[in-house]
């Protein structure tokens, strides 16, 4: 949470957000299992490898410090590594210290790792620094004139923040080696880039990608490196038959074939399974924070603590978070993230929302609605009550998209309006939090929506507003990714902890958050 949003908060309430923050899913000591290759962050920021059973290898990370690790530790070139540090980038990720040097090796890589922790340039890095002079800092010339390199992104929004992550780094010389092809976007300016630019890099979604290979336009064949950006998304039916026909085309003329690298926050066993004819040999490596409690241990906690202890709601977390690491290989959330809900009934859901904007001051907020008719219903009753809100929706072009979302960055919206699929890639520095003001679908997509806030590092505030009959879909959330969701309410424009609730549903019954909450402030 940010200093702006916890000042707002009576005494009581901000220590117990903030312990919430400071704790997270961890404690001290073990740490988290996957399926393949886990690399673990532990408190104090070291990272080290854990290997966790198949045939992936281990990891060389044991026992550096964060700000011992360099970009060179991970195989970065001086002139790139110069650059990122122009860019205000001075020490590698996590997700960049586990995946870049496998895929600087080129083996085919499934990297897993919480959204906002450096996915994409732990990526686009090694692809860039494969085609550069290291004594002239400028692209080698025996690379050619060929795409290098293809980027396959499910929403216009990613695939143009991943364009935009090259020219940050490499300015005009981004700008030269990389190009956008994007549906909603004019085809034929696209094509004459293509032509007159000779890209290296191109990134674009499924369907305009599958039509200019159609077309001739685009040529794939020599393609050596294939980046398939929130696998889990281009799995839907409606990106099959694009997908195939970009896997198909796509570095036939290799030699030796071409590398894949498949990446999310959440991959699941049936999604590995599911890519396996894209990329044999997947080595899947999964760069996460600490997951100290064992099994066994937990276990052992569970039968002697009192449920209302909050230590012993956090072993319990983190003892399900690494079952679950262990059993699907799904990265939990972040622990400086944290997480809350207030319950309301679906009538007073925008009256509540508005009400946490303010108790909490938000200022930069993501609010998520499953339906697309509901974005805009949403933002004009925020609107209405004086709250400058802006809105994504499937019904807008490009350009207004961009002015939407550039307006929300410059600050001029106190929170943006979105779907699931719209907010895929966005990223927005210092967004404070998120709004699920309509429950997400499932685990993935709650992870997904809180990955928009929190990122690399910040603290950040996920609040669900729910509706009574809805709280065994937090509890399943809870169980599922090893976190604990707070209940809260307002009450005198303030956030405070819920009043403890009775009922089969686990205990979130009553009515309008703002009236069944609990001061923390003594004698209040």
């Amino acid at each position: 949470m940010t200093r702006a949003a916890a000042a707002r908060l009576t005494p009581m309430a901000t220590s117990w957000l903030r312990g919430t923050v400071r704790r997270g899913v961890c404690g001290s000591g073990g740490s988290g299992r996957a399926r393949a290759v886990s690399v673990v962050e532990g408190r104090g920021g070291g990272a080290r490898a854990a290997r966790a059973g198949g045939d992936g290898g281990e990891a060389a990370f044991g026992g550096e410090t964060e700000n011992a690790v360099t970009f060179a530790d991970v195989g970065v070139g001086k002139h790139l590594a110069r650059a990122l540090e122009r860019s205000g980038i001075v020490t590698p990720s996590i997700a960049q210290r586990a995946a870049m040097p496998a895929i600087e090796r080129g083996e085919n890589v499934a990297m897993q790792s919480h959204t906002g922790s450096g996915k994409t340039l732990a990526y686009l890095l090694p692809i860039i620094n494969e085609m550069m002079d290291e004594e002239r800092g400028t692209i080698r010339a025996d690379v050619g004139t060929g795409v290098r390199a293809l980027v396959v992104a499910p929403s216009q929004e990613l695939a143009m923040q991943i364009v935009r992550q090259v020219e940050r780094i490499l300015g005009d010389l981004g700008r030269k080696i990389t190009q956008q092809a994007i549906g909603g976007a004019n085809a034929r300016r696209q094509e004459e880039a293509i032509r007159k630019k000779r890209p290296l890099i191109v990134v674009g979604t499924p369907g305009r990608l599958a039509e200019l290979s159609r077309s001739g336009i685009l040529q794939t064949h020599g393609v050596r490196t294939l980046v398939v950006d929130e696998a889990d998304d281009l799995l839907a039916s409606n990106f099959r038959r694009d997908m195939a026909r970009i896997s198909e085309h796509t570095g036939k003329g290799v030699p030796g074939g071409r590398q894949t690298v498949i990446v999310s926050a959440t991959l699941k066993q049936e999604t590995l399974d599911a890519y396996s004819y894209l990329a044999p040999n997947l080595k899947h490596i999964v760069a996460t924070y600490d997951k100290p409690v064992s099994n066994a241990a937990a276990a052992e906690d569970d039968d002697e603590a009192n449920e209302d202890d909050g230590e012993a709601r956090d072993a319990k977390s983190a003892s399900a978070a690494a079952q679950q690491a262990q059993t699907q290989g799904v990265v939990s959330l972040p622990p400086h993230i944290t997480h809350c809900s207030v319950v309301s009934e679906r009538r007073h859901k925008v009256d509540e929302l508005r009400r946490a904007i303010h108790a909490t001051d938000v200022r930069r907020a993501l609010i998520f609605c499953n339906f697309g008719r509901r974005l805009q219903d949403v933002q004009a009753k925020l609107t209405a009550r004086r709250m400058p809100v802006g809105v994504l929706h499937g019904g807008m072009d490009k350009m207004e998209r961009q002015k939407e979302l550039a307006a929300f960055r410059r600050g001029e919206f106190r929170a943006l309006v979105v779907s699931d699929l719209a907010a895929r890639g966005l990223d927005v520095d210092d967004c404070d939090a998120v709004f699920n003001l309509e429950l997400p679908t499932d685990e993935t997509h709650y992870v997904h929506r809180a990955g928009r806030t929190g990122r690399m590092g910040s603290p950040g505030v996920v609040i669900t507003i729910a509706e009574p009959q809805e709280a065994f879909v937090l509890k399943r959330f809870e169980k599922n990714l090893g976190v604990t969701i707070n209940d809260i309410a307002t009450q005198g424009g303030e956030v405070v902890r819920a009043r403890p609730r009775d009922g089969g549903d686990g205990g979130r019954r009553g009515r309008r958050g703002g009236r069944r909450g609990e001061s923390e402030r003594g004698g209040d």
